[in-house]
């Protein structure tokens, strides 16, 4: 009598494969992962008037500031017309501060504001309740590990 060999998981993580399943596939569950974190977000900021495209936009020129539209725009994964419009609306806001870069003069420099820095803090203070909720059950290890793996999966992509 032969026994079949299963199929390693990651022959059943193919969606080529006959007995694929999404819970198989980690795009599922990443997708899945990120769509309830991103609904949190939304939700816990919506309290202080805030958004996520805001608050990307707001922590990336907390880390650097200035930053061209088009920086912004490549490290939120965001279109640049989309990355545009929020932009003016944080400087409408002002948040953000929209000036012409001094070495191109066909990109637009975005300067964190006071203002953009006082609401950084507040919306730090949001994104740390979600975060801790989210990894509450994840070792310090395991978190550095999921980051590992996560950063090879997008340079592969």
């Amino acid at each position: 009598m032969t026994t079949k060999k299963p199929q390693s998981l990651k022959l059943l993580a193919d969606p080529a494969n006959d007995a694929f399943l999404l819970e198989y596939s980690p795009f599922f569950r990443l997708t899945q992962a990120e769509s309830l974190y991103q609904k949190r977000m939304a939700e816990n900021l919506k309290a202080v008037g805030m958004d996520i495209p805001r608050w990307r936009i707001l922590m990336i020129l907390h880390e650097k500031s200035p930053s061209t539209i088009s920086e912004i725009a490549d490290r939120a994964l965001m279109k640049l017309s989309t990355m545009t419009r929020v932009a003016q609306r944080l400087e409408k806001d002002s948040l953000v501060k929209l000036a012409p870069n001094k070495r191109d003069a066909r990109s637009t420099d975005v300067h964190i504001t006071d203002g953009g820095e006082s609401a950084v803090d507040k919306i730090r203070a949001i994104a740390s309740r979600t975060f801790r909720r989210a990894t509450e059950d994840l070792s310090a290890k395991e978190l550095k590990t999921l980051n590992s793996l996560l950063t090879r999966l997008s340079e592969a992509l």
